[in-house]
């Protein structure tokens, strides 16, 4: 009549003491596998300093050039919040020098451009405007050479033949000429710098990944996809491109200068982003006239580009060391 069962008392408190062995396991398994994820990622952490710390002791200047890199990045993105002056609005005196007060009150790090705009505002937006093109550019044009050229390497015959002569084309033209051509044709917005920029590294980028994609083409591994009746969509996207990531790296690294500097050319052309959008390009076109009458205005943008582009070039080569394999042996 009242459920006992022997040894455990009431049926209810049977169930309740296997409810409390069942909460204790769950809770040692939670403590278990939270103690595991803290272990794996304190195991991740110590990886990346050990890297980062091995990267900098092997390449020096690779590390410093990153370094700059990553701050002229920071002071891009917040560009916004470290400057309280707007980068259309004229604040201060025409031809300002550096470290004179604006109208409304504040500090003019850099002095003033030729209309009385904050030139350290000017210099970070325009800044954010240069390193968005050298990242997206390399980017467009580096993702494209490297199915273009794995594609062309994989599959052969015709399409290799057409493929080769559309990169010969490419080849062919001198990049900032076709890159004003395309400009010149389809307008002055930032999404067609970007294009017209990425155009001209995919003829390069193809070339290289060719060769490289024609030696994994013959290793046993892509043969026994083959026999297993893997399409060659499959082994394009699943093998050889993860397989073919190392050189596009190094290209896109290394990519970065030259497209930050190509869309300097182009902005002091006029054939770049347009007005007011600032880019260090088109603060130099329009500083060459006040050479004279207001040197910082030419020395702030061309300082800018210089350190820029040289940390670009360091930080690349640092990592074409470390990526290529016949360099890596080297110390």
């Amino acid at each position: 009549m009242l459920g006992l069962t022997p040894g455990y008392g009431t049926r209810n408190d049977r169930f309740s003491y296997q409810n409390k062995i069942h909460r204790g396991a769950e809770s040692m398994r939670s403590e278990d596998v939270s103690m595991s994820l803290r272990s794996s990622a304190g195991n991740h952490l110590s990886k990346s300093r050990k890297t980062v710390w091995k990267f900098s002791k092997r390449n020096p200047a690779g590390a410093v050039g990153g370094v700059i890199l990553l701050a002229l990045i920071i002071l891009a993105i917040f560009a916004s919040l470290l400057t309280p002056f707007a980068y259309d609005k004229s604040v201060g005196s025409r031809l300002a020098p550096a470290g004179s007060e604006a109208r409304a009150g504040g500090t003019m790090l850099f002095g003033a451009d030729h209309i009385g705009r904050d030139l350290f505002t000017r210099t970070l937006h325009g800044g954010r405007t240069s390193i968005y093109v050298g990242l997206a550019a390399p980017l467009l044009g580096v993702g494209i050479g490297l199915l273009l050229g794995i594609a062309s390497a994989y599959l052969g015959g015709v399409f290799d033949l057409i493929a080769q002569r559309v990169v010969d084309a490419l080849l062919i033209v001198p990049g900032l000429v076709l890159a004003m051509v395309i400009t010149l044709s389809f307008g002055f917005t930032l999404q067609i710098v970007i294009v017209a920029i990425s155009i001209n590294m995919i003829g390069g980028v193809s070339r290289v990944i060719r060769s490289h994609a024609l030696a994994l083409r013959e290793t046993q591994y892509v043969e026994a996809l083959r026999a297993i009746g893997a399409s060659d969509t499959r082994i394009i996207l699943k093998h050889l491109v993860p397989n073919s990531f190392a050189p596009a790296i190094v290209l896109f690294a290394v990519s970065i200068g030259g497209a930050i500097t190509t869309e300097a050319s182009l902005s002091f052309l006029g054939l770049g982003v347009a007005p007011p959008r600032p880019s260090w390009g088109g603060m130099l076109s329009t500083a060459q006239e006040f050479f004279r009458s207001g040197v910082h205005i030419v020395l702030v943008p061309g300082i800018a580009i210089g350190v820029m582009v040289l940390a670009v070039n360091l930080f690349g080569d640092a990592l074409r060391d470390v990526l290529d394999p016949r360099l890596r042996g080297r110390s």
